[in-house]
């Protein structure tokens, strides 16, 4: 029997910041967001533009040394988040990447190893 706490994702997520574009054609709409951790699957983000469960975006990322990414995503858990300033609206939104070639994963991938490799110290 598995241990119903235990992590089910298939890919390593790495804590990372990165901010990013979601964007629907009909509508069309691109908001900005910004990724709090991120992996091969998927990208777990903060939006101020509200995207309901199940809707389909296009996911758009500049990945610093490594290129631009542009992949497909289904959102698949949303949760409003509450302001305690009485400011703008904002949403996490979990993607899910649902058409993402081997060569995006490649590119992907390269840049989450660099990203999460310790940083050698500046003599």
């Amino acid at each position: 029997m598995s241990d119903p706490n235990s992590d089910r994702r298939a890919h390593e997520r790495i804590n990372h910041t990165i901010e990013f574009e979601g964007f629907q054609n009909e509508p069309n709409t691109v908001a900005r967001m910004v990724a709090s951790n991120l992996s091969i699957g998927g990208v777990y983000c903060t939006s101020c533009t509200d995207f309901p469960e199940m809707t389909r975006l296009g996911v758009r990322m500049s990945l610093p040394h490594n290129g631009n990414l542009e992949v497909e995503a289904v959102v698949v858990r949303r949760r409003e988040l509450p302001s305690p300033s009485g400011g703008d609206d904002r949403y996490e939104l979990a993607l899910f990447f649902i058409s993402i070639t081997p060569e995006q994963k490649a590119l992907l991938s390269g840049y989450l190893q660099a990203t999460k490799a310790p940083q050698k110290p500046e003599n």
